[in-house]
């Protein structure tokens, strides 16, 4: 978060967002107004370049660390995924980015989707202080995975049970609701599977393609069949349990396998 706050103070961009957040409360806003806010600050960020010390800073890390490498650029906001809150899918991620010009912009861009209008939404039904919110960035090397999901050690829905969620290709056709997948309860205390739940199609995927990403046709040899098997479905399980173990509450893991 140290870079984003940088980015604030060095660019005047924080002293403008304090004027922006000044006008009205947000408790006090309708919808209309959260929108236009929130495509106001936006629009700050995508208009103001990175300082040149930022530049400095952060360029010859990402070129020595990624340098002809593909990457996904995704939000870390530390209000995200906490034991009482889920901010998944309300920040940007951006998948197999390369190049330490498109990197940096890329994480511009993430941080000026802290200040979207469904961001705005959700910090203000929990109540927390917008103005103290900040973004960091992670930058991963992209691991082009076979079949990817998540795991919800327990069931978001309130159900002492764990849920399993897996799709043929990347995770962010599953993430972004582009395709369906086959879906496992568990018993929280054994693993046992409860239920499988089967798409109406395994026909597409995700994949990494060009600048980004695009869907592909599946193979009908693997269309036919789920995922995972029974022995997958355990090692999955194991890893993120062993989050949940370490983090002390229940955790969604993203998991992909090559």
């Amino acid at each position: 978060t140290g870079i984003y706050d940088d980015f604030l103070s060095l660019s005047g961009l924080g002293d403008l967002i304090f004027m922006e957040l000044t006008r009205k409360e947000l408790t006090g806003m309708r919808w209309e107004e959260v929108w236009d806010l929130s495509l106001r600050i936006r629009n700050l960020f995508i208009r103001t370049p990175l300082p040149e010390r930022i530049r400095l800073e952060l360029g010859p890390v990402l070129e020595e660390r990624f340098r002809g490498i593909s990457t996904v650029v995704r939000s870390s906001s530390p209000s995200e995924d906490s034991s009482g809150a889920s901010f998944a899918g309300l920040h940007e991620s951006f998948v197999n980015i390369k190049g330490t010009e498109r990197i940096m912009e890329k994480i511009k861009l993430v941080w000026a989707s802290l200040w979207s209008d469904g961001a705005l939404l959700y910090r203000r039904e929990l109540g927390l202080d917008v103005r103290k919110s900040s973004m960091a960035v992670v930058v991963q090397e992209i691991v082009n995975g076979e079949r990817s999901g998540v795991f919800f050690t327990k069931d978001p829905g309130g159900r002492d049970r764990s849920v399993l969620e897996a799709v043929w290709g990347l995770n962010q056709g599953l993430v972004d609701g582009t395709v369906e997948p086959d879906r496992w309860f568990l018993s929280r205390k054994d693993g046992q599977i409860l239920s499988h739940h089967r798409p109406l199609s395994r026909d597409v995927m995700i994949l990494p393609m060009g600048r980004g990403t695009g869907k592909s046709i599946v193979p009908p040899e693997k269309a036919s069949s789920p995922p995972l098997e029974e022995d997958d479905i355990a090692r999955v399980r194991t890893m993120a349990m062993k989050a949940e173990e370490l983090f002390g509450f229940p955790q969604d893991v993203e998991w992909t396998w090559r």
